[in-house]
């Protein structure tokens, strides 16, 4: 019992944190619900959405979502640095002090002339799409205080009865944060399950612990799925933040079964999983996530929908795979064989994933079909998906050939998680194709940065034993 009055008291103080302060001091003049690119939303969704516009966080300057707005409206704003500009070049361009990232509107006054300028361009440099983003930024941030939020608002009362229920939903979930939820219990899971493999007195009560954590992680994202679903009024599965919640939900429900027959060892992995997904949600979308209508070039969300179910379903099982070989190396390290439990799980585990994955890939093809009017065209991250489910298929069919040593081969199957990498992240930093609508800021970063550590730590756990 003191374990989970710890936990309650921690999931208190962090829910307290990070509550939103009260907007009960706005203005009558300030409206509830807006009409804001193209889609009507709540107060809440705009304001969060308007701090990522200008320093892309949920904070400006220490102030937050709703405050930035209050100062904007109020002319406060002016004298406050909410304007971020992350890359030095493009501070070298528009003459700005090279020793810092935010900035006051005035200081572009002399340089909006350039910044229009580069907003005519169509090119998807990484500078380009700066000046582009800092262009937008001070268009909206000038329309608000020209009174742009008056002629956006629409009156709550005259809205149909289901887009009021999509309002109320959208702003429980910005007021509520439950993602922050999922992110403490994947935090205390992980910590559980590291306990569980170093306490031997308590094991087994903290193993169960470790289950009903994972399990309480699992039905916080279902009901994160539900409620977003009531606010797009859609299935929500149309983004790369959705995909990725949903891979983080697959890895949690493949946890908690192979646990059962494998204990601790699948416990760690899997909720170490989740804990890197988890904070790689929360670096790439640290604006927080946004519900936003489906783009028109991702028409037919019943088959876009459809096709990320199934492909995350298959994407999870490989990453999983692909922890798994992580450990079984790591364990040959140790001079500590893997059991035959184990390496019939990872066989196991590229089988179920690689029938996924395809049966994933193919309806995705039907999806193209109905919304680009081609079955496949070679684009991009089509290619990508295609290259997991032949990297698969190779280690599905090397064991037989007996080619290379068990070792090697687990090596192999853990570069799998950099191969799905790519499908899911590098392909978008490439900018091109049709796919490209998942790239983030901070993707090229995180991305590369994980997948030479991960590369360095396969080819350290992999190399063979020196002879003497």
């Amino acid at each position: 019992m003191k374990i989970f009055s710890v936990f309650i008291l921690l999931l208190s103080l962090f829910v307290f944190a990070e509550t939103e302060p009260s907007t009960e001091n706005f203005s009558a003049s300030i409206p509830t619900t807006v009409n804001f690119e193209n889609r009507i939303r709540p107060l809440e969704s705009f304001e969060i959405l308007l701090a990522e516009r200008l320093c892309e966080k949920r904070k400006c300057a220490d102030f937050s979502a709703a405050e930035i707005l209050q100062n904007i409206l109020s002319g406060k704003a002016d004298s406050q640095k909410i304007f971020a500009v992350n890359r030095a070049t493009a501070r070298d361009i528009l003459h700005l002090p090279k020793d810092r990232r935010y900035f006051l509107r005035s200081e572009f006054d002399d340089v909006r002339s350039l910044l229009r300028q580069y907003a005519e361009r169509e090119d998807d440099r990484p500078l380009t799409l700066e000046l582009i983003r800092l262009n937008d930024a001070l268009n909206l941030y000038d329309s608000l205080q020209a009174g742009m939020l008056s002629q956006i608002s629409i009156p709550f009362e005259n809205l149909p009865v289901s887009e009021q229920r999509k309002i109320r939903a959208e702003a429980a979930y910005y007021k509520t944060n439950p993602i922050f939820f999922s992110w403490i219990l994947c935090i205390v899971g992980f910590l559980t399950a590291i306990f569980c493999r170093i306490q031997s007195r308590v094991k087994s009560r903290l193993f169960l612990l470790g289950i009903f954590l994972q399990s309480l992680f699992a039905v916080s994202l279902i009901g994160i799925f539900i409620w977003r679903g009531i606010g797009e009024g859609r299935i929500p599965l149309t983004s790369l933040y959705e995909m990725i919640l949903c891979i983080s939900l697959g890895i949690s429900l493949t946890t908690i079964f192979l646990a059962v027959k494998m204990k601790e060892s699948i416990l760690l992995i899997g909720a170490g999983m989740n804990l890197l997904f988890m904070l790689l949600l929360r670096s790439m979308f640290s604006a927080g996530d946004s519900f936003e209508s489906v783009s028109v070039l991702l028409n037919s969300p019943f088959w876009l929908s459809l096709h990320v179910f199934t492909i995350a379903a298959g994407f999870c099982v490989l990453i999983f795979a692909a922890f798994l070989a992580h450990w079984q190396l790591i364990l040959r390290k140790w001079k500590k064989s893997p059991d035959e439990k184990m390496k019939n799980a990872l066989r196991i585990l590229l089988r179920v994933g690689f029938a996924l994955s395809s049966l994933g890939t193919i309806l995705g093809g039907f999806w193209a079909d109905v919304a680009w009017g081609r079955f496949w065209g070679w684009d991009p991250k089509e290619n990508a998906a295609l290259l997991v489910i032949l990297w698969t298929l190779f280690l599905l069919h090397l064991p037989r050939g007996k080619m290379i040593s068990e070792k090697s081969w687990e090596a192999l199957t853990a570069a799998l998680l950099l191969v799905i990498g790519f499908c899911l992240f590098g392909v978008n930093l490439l900018g091109t194709g049709l796919h490209s609508y998942g790239y983030s800021p901070k993707l090229l970063t995180v991305f590369v940065g994980f997948s030479l550590i991960d590369a360095i730590l396969i080819a350290f756990l992999g190399m063979p034993k020196a002879k003497k």
